[in-house]
């Protein structure tokens, strides 16, 4: 059976990332069996990020290419009857999603100062309190690295919200009022989409973005429907 190797559920979601949740909810989706396997390193996983999965004795890391993997041995199952041009815009949407959307997320929760002690013991439980401060220190400032060599880490608080509360105008405006985000019945995007809906809806911390997405009434009646849908066991 396919092995899904990823981070505990976390913050009232089946997993704080919302890449790990977004190849959940994909294998949910698509009915494909699975089996999950905790990790508290992704330091050990083959790109030292998670998730990664282990099927027919192949271990594929990074949750762009478990999805290809994933559609072309099953035969591309959530992709129904959309056309060429609106698989483009999914792809188009999951990069915003990927590229954008999460670095506002990683800033939120590990960079400002009243956000970051509540990541620091939800993610560093295990370790003694003396020693967990400075282990979150020496993985904040890997965080604050990547963020600025990425860009988002570069701009200011109010910029980075501003920017991210694009992204939500941008998701609210392409789901109107549809039931899903591959129009009437679901589809591969809404895999990621509602991973990332999720995560902000159900945030373990407070900014202007996790307030904003909440004003919108559209995208919070599809993130209450999506986990009804596919994590019943977490929806409330």
């Amino acid at each position: 059976m396919l092995e899904l190797h990823q981070f505990a559920p976390q913050f009232g979601l089946p997993n704080p990332s919302p890449f790990c949740m977004k190849i959940e909810a994909y294998l949910r989706l698509a009915g494909i069996e699975y089996e999950t396997k905790p990790i508290t390193d992704p330091g050990k996983g083959p790109n030292g990020k998670a998730p990664w999965i282990v099927d027919d004795g192949k271990t594929i890391p990074d949750s762009r290419f478990i999805m290809e993997y994933l559609n072309r041995k099953h035969g591309y199952p959530l992709k129904g009857d959309l056309s060429e041009e609106q698989l483009a815009r999914h792809h188009a949407l999951r990069r915003m999603l990927d590229e954008s959307t999460y670095w506002a997320v990683v800033y939120e929760r590990w960079i400002v100062p009243e956000n970051a002690p509540t990541i620091r013991d939800a993610f560093f439980s295990s370790i003694p309190a003396p020693m967990r401060k400075l282990i979150f220190t020496v993985a904040q400032r890997g965080v604050k690295r990547a963020l600025f060599g990425q860009g988002t880490g570069r701009l200011s608080r109010d910029e980075i919200n501003h920017l991210a509360k694009l992204d939500i105008e941008a998701m609210s405006q392409i789901l109107g009022d549809r039931d899903y985000f591959g129009g009437e019945k679901v589809a591969e995007i809404d895999a990621t989409t509602m991973s990332y809906i999720a995560s902000l809806i159900q945030s373990p911390v407070r900014s202007e973005t996790c307030d904003y997405i909440k004003t919108k009434d559209n995208l919070v009646a599809y993130h209450e429907r999506m986990m009804k849908e596919v994590f019943p066991d977490y929806a409330s």
